[in-house]
């Protein structure tokens, strides 16, 4: 059988902005075995003798990110549960779909099975598995329908017959949260327990993208075209179906500008414009990381040495600059050792690397003076096996506007804890895709005392988008555990999977009115701000809270309000 572009380390991924109709890409680009995201995007394969796959090659936009996970009383304080149990609302889902891309589901749990033991998982694609038929127009992975499920449940070993499994764990929490079935000798309850589930299983990120982009071995990593293929598939369900659906995004990164303009972003703010589809998005465990650098100039010329600390032993990572393209930066480098990189002259397009002798160090210096998503300016600084101590990234200030610029790191998980800025902004450290303007994005509370969750991330984004949208519970939430049985989950992704059952009965409750109508993702957004919770002693939007905590009965109770 000949290899499968999409899996094959043979060949190079690309994300690919076509400005032709979707038939006339097909025909022209047919060589590199083409798949259409929509009427923007597609995912083009490169065989490895082309040799087209890093940032010097193509430019950034076009190759691949990778993401990972957002995980690190809830129902009751973000107003689920009474809107659950209220009787004339009684809302629980039903008739909503619920999609997620994930490390992959535990179907066999109680929390996504039926009373009479068949399962809520009306298909899963699984992109890692090769031997069955991929969904249709996709190409790889194995596609499975409720009615394989249902019978592979019948079985004595079921994963013999359906072999989807969650290693990892955090698919099953994520989902389970979001719409588990209740198990209430074990007090769980999933906030949209009645809707149905579409699962995309994320294969893991190729090696050649890993090796790029410096990704520890044992770091959990899925590539950004999976996630949009994922999408679309989804979509495509809903579509068929004909059913609402709200798509759940529990991962993140920090490669990209942070303005809500990756084409992972611009895929989700653009699928909703479908009738009926909602995006929730996690806003990230990023503040207190040290991740981020926020630097201001104030003349041309002026230098600003930015302290990089390398306090642990790793085989690399990158650093992410970015500023308006309308002005522009020299990047250089003071080693621990004492060897200067002198600020390189930004020059569009342009790849140089540089080895120091003393700290057996190689940089590679990436420019892009105007990005072409973005049209921003970047640079990325690639560092393969550094010496520990203080490094000194070297600012300097060419042709002067505002002097504002951006360094970002690796997303806690693809990175050492001991690498940090030694001055970091813990604003703007929200994660990718959720600066994304279109879809809601939620920061991370803890219900159990009323306080925002200390290392959720903070906005808003770096062009001004107010984000995060609202706060939502995410510390100490029961969810289930591969295997069949619960655990305690806390983070980004619990908050996040947390409001998308939310959306899920504010969908539902569209569709039962008096006069049913499926609302638009901006009137859902919207409907949310109109209940929400917030504190008197501040001020709103904030970077933390957004516009407030959610409080999903609350927008009932304020409708009812004289």
């Amino acid at each position: 059988m000949s290899a499968i572009p999409a899996v094959s380390e043979n060949y190079s991924d690309l994300i690919y902005q076509y400005p032709e109709s979707p038939q006339a890409l097909l025909s022209r680009l047919a060589r590199y075995s083409p798949q259409i995201v929509d009427n923007r995007y597609a995912i083009l394969h490169i065989p490895e003798s082309e040799n087209r796959a890093t940032v010097a090659d193509t430019g950034y936009s076009l190759v691949p990110k990778l993401f990972t996970y957002l995980s690190t009383v809830s129902l009751e304080q973000s107003g689920i549960l009474s809107t659950q149990s209220q009787p004339i609302l009684n809302l629980r889902g039903k008739g909503i779909l619920v999609g997620f891309l994930d490390s992959g589901i535990d179907y066999t749990h109680p929390a996504f099975r039926n009373a009479d033991g068949t399962t809520r998982i009306l298909s899963i694609w699984d992109q890692s598995d090769q031997t069955g038929p991929p969904p249709a127009h996709l190409g790889y992975g194995t596609e499975y329908t409720k009615e394989q499920i249902d019978r592979a449940l019948l079985d004595t070993d079921p994963f013999a017959a359906v072999p989807v499994r969650d290693q990892n764990g955090h698919g099953t929490a994520v989902a389970g949260i979001a719409c588990g079935t209740p198990q209430k000798e074990s007090d769980f309850f999933g906030a949209a327990p009645e809707s149905e589930i579409l699962f995309v299983r994320l294969k893991p990120a190729k090696q050649y993208l890993r090796d790029y982009f410096l990704i520890p071995e044992k770091a959990d990593a899925f590539q950004e075209n999976d996630l949009m293929l994922g999408v679309r598939y989804l979509a495509e369900k809903a579509r068929i179906l004909q059913r609402p659906l709200v798509i759940c995004i529990a991962l993140g990164s920090n490669q990209g500008s942070h303005s809500g303009q990756t084409p992972l972003e611009e895929t989700l703010s653009g699928i909703q414009s479908l009738s009926g589809i909602y995006v929730v998005t996690a806003a990230g465990n990023e503040a207190g990381m040290g991740h981020h650098y926020y630097g201001k100039l104030s003349r041309q010329g002026e230098r600003v040495d930015v302290e990089l600390l390398v306090d642990a032993k790793t085989e690399g990572f990158t650093v992410e600059f970015w500023a308006s393209a309308s002005e522009t930066f020299s990047i250089g480098l003071l080693s621990p050792g004492g060897e200067i990189i002198e600020p390189v002259q930004p020059r569009s397009k342009t790849s140089q690397e540089f080895t120091l002798l003393l700290d057996n160090t190689r940089i590679t210096l990436d420019y892009e003076l105007v990005e072409i998503t973005t049209g921003t300016q970047l640079a990325m600084l690639r560092f393969s096996t550094p010496a520990s101590g203080l490094w000194r990234i070297i600012v300097v200030g060419r042709t002067f506007i505002n002097g504002n610029f951006h360094l970002w790191l690796p997303i806690t998980g693809f990175i050492p804890a001991g690498i940090r800025f030694l001055d970091p902004l813990p604003d703007t450290t929200l994660v990718i895709p959720s600066c994304a303007r279109g879809p809601i994005t939620v920061s991370t509370s803890n219900a159990y005392n009323g306080t925002l969750f200390i290392n959720s991330s903070r906005g808003y984004t770096s062009n001004g988008i107010i984000k995060p949208d609202f706060a939502s519970p995410g510390v100490d939430v029961t969810a289930p555990a591969p295997g069949g049985g619960l655990r305690s989950f806390t983070g980004s992704s619990a908050a996040a999977a947390l409001a998308a059952g939310a959306v899920c009965l504010l969908a539902e409750w569209g569709i039962r009115r008096n006069n049913p109508r499926i609302f638009t993702s901006t009137e859902i957004k919207s409907l949310f701000l109109y209940g929400i919770l917030r504190n008197a002693a501040l001020h709103y939007p904030n970077p933390e809270w957004g516009y407030g905590e959610m409080d999903l009965f609350g927008i009932f109770e304020a409708m009812i309000r004289p």
